[in-house]
């Protein structure tokens, strides 16, 4: 089962150059895959709490037909980490990571 969403804020910079703010979130789980380990698993709405959330910033230079994307997100956050750790509170660009794309992601 998978579940994704994404919400993003596009506003003009130079001509065709567009600036977007985003945040992606969801999380994939077994469904009808035989596992045996019940972490991987979806169970329920009370699953709900290890939805992942990714933020971050980008450009869009619009060409007409299409749109190039370029984009840096942080993981905001993780839920595969320990529960005191899984909101991400140091915002460097090392941890960032740089996406390269053609149109909107969703």
């Amino acid at each position: 089962m998978k579940i994704a969403f994404n919400i993003e804020y596009r506003f003009g910079l130079i001509g065709k150059l567009d600036g977007a703010i985003f945040t992606d979130f969801g999380n994939i789980w077994n469904v009808f895959d035989s596992t045996n380990d019940p972490k991987r698993t979806f169970d329920g709405f009370k699953d709900l709490n290890e939805i992942a959330i990714g933020s971050g910033i980008g450009v869009r230079y619009n060409v007409g037909y299409f749109v190039l994307r370029l984009d840096m997100g942080l993981k905001t956050y993780n839920p595969a980490l320990n529960i005191d750790e899984r909101w991400l509170t140091d915002f460097k660009i090392k941890k960032a990571v740089f996406n390269i794309g053609l149109n909107y992601p969703f």
